[in-house]
């Protein structure tokens, strides 16, 4: 049977895992269920950090895209 150990020291081939980490960036399926766990943990750490809240927000309002969403948006609930 693998044991934890096993797994470690598997962890522990850098090149093994470079070539894991191509083989799952190359599959789709693979990289659509990393995003939305990953989106998933920022949802979650957004409601709780200040700081990276702020960020995005910032980014957000530096898109041109987004002021323009933001704009039409704010129209339609006004109408």
């Amino acid at each position: 049977m693998i044991t934890e150990a096993d797994v470690q020291r598997l962890t522990q081939d850098q090149d093994l895992m470079a070539e894991i980490a191509k083989a799952l960036v190359e599959d789709p399926a693979a990289m659509n269920d990393l995003a939305d766990d990953i989106a998933d943990k920022l949802s979650d750490e957004l409601e709780d950090n200040a700081d990276l809240k702020k960020q995005i927000i910032d980014a957000a309002v530096a898109n041109p895209d987004f002021k323009k969403r933001l704009v039409t948006k704010l129209a339609d609930d006004l109408s």
